[in-house]
């Protein structure tokens, strides 16, 4: 065979060996998905929670403010009852002390019904970050068992993509460009042996002349459809 047909098989090779590796690795297990998702979820509520807590903190203090400042003008209001001259200043004050203890009232009940809510929120809040804790906690020793369980395929990694930098530079630059821009397009894949007159990369006929010039391996032969190349070994073989 040519040897940079064979210089190209051995490449193929090291890659599949490489593309089934990293393929195993990016696989996230299902409980960790399952874990994941849980989290992502619970966080995604405790963040609405916290943003909601401080909008009712901001709404509380705002209206605390406005309940002590009602409370002034109800002091002052009352006040000018001693000061009045004539009955429709005393029943414009009356109206005005009446009109501030409404509001008064409904600011009060405001701030308890706030409080409440902060509450509440501040639990719920508290408790979720509990449990985002220990899921977080779950979660990393299960990343952590699977970095211990890919260790040795991490390993294997490494050393294939040295044998890989090797086996390339045996290739000829023109050979190894249109190698790799077929690989990239043709699911990894860019050297296939030819059976029976077929290419078994894309399992189309290959033309008979073409099928006697892979036959003898002794050239540099690309697939008409789907452009890999080519070479021919006996059933024995």
């Amino acid at each position: 065979m040519l040897q940079e047909l064979e210089n190209l098989r051995v490449l193929q090779k090291i890659d599949n060996q490489i593309f089934d590796i990293e393929n195993f690795l990016a696989v996230v297990p299902g409980n960790i998905l399952k874990l994941q998702e849980e989290f992502d979820t619970k966080n995604q509520k405790f963040e609405e929670l916290s943003t909601l807590l401080v909008q009712t903190k901001e709404e509380k203090l705002k209206s605390e403010k406005e309940y002590e400042e009602k409370k002034k003008l109800l002091t002052n209001a009352q006040k000018k009852l001693s000061t009045v001259k004539n009955n429709k200043e005393y029943e414009a004050v009356l109206k005005e002390l009446d009109t501030l203890k409404k509001e008064i009232n409904t600011l009060e009940y405001k701030v308890l019904e706030l409080s409440d809510n902060l509450e509440n929120l501040t639990k719920q809040t508290e408790d979720l970050k509990g449990e985002l804790a220990k899921i977080e906690e779950e979660l990393n020793k299960l990343k952590q068992e699977k970095n211990e369980a890919d260790k040795d395929k991490i390993e294997q990694l490494t050393k294939l993509k040295e044998e890989r930098q090797i086996a390339a530079s045996n290739i000829k630059r023109q050979y190894l460009s249109k190698y790799e821009t077929i690989r990239k397009v043709r699911n990894n894949l860019a050297i296939v042996r030819v059976e029976q007159e077929t290419c078994t990369g894309c399992y189309m006929k290959i033309p008979p002349q073409l099928y006697v010039e892979v036959k003898k391996n002794t050239s540099i032969q690309q697939c008409p459809n789907c452009q890999r190349f080519l070479y021919f070994l006996e059933e024995s073989e």
